[in-house]
């Protein structure tokens, strides 16, 4: 019986060792797997914080601008209501 036959999602998760996949090799790929290495067997600790700082200053632009949006329509709402 593996290790992960034991875990909750276990039945759902394939552990193939040595697997190829675009360079990247994957061990095993249940909880506590270690992060697979790329061919260059090097991983950067800033590896994807690029794409997460769009990502979040997307996220801020949206919520100002839905934020003045709101506060926009209750200044007229509360104009109409004044009349």
């Amino acid at each position: 019986m593996s290790r992960q036959a034991n875990l909750p999602a276990g039945m759902f998760m394939v552990a193939e060792a040595g697997v190829e996949n675009n360079g990247v090799v994957a061990a095993d790929s249940g909880p506590g797997a270690e992060t697979p290495v790329p061919a260059g067997g090097t991983v950067s600790a800033d590896a994807g914080r690029e794409d997460l700082t769009v990502f979040f200053s997307i996220g801020v632009v949206v919520d100002v601008l839905l934020v003045s949006a709101f506060l926009v329509w209750a200044v007229r709402q509360w104009r109409k209501a004044g009349k």
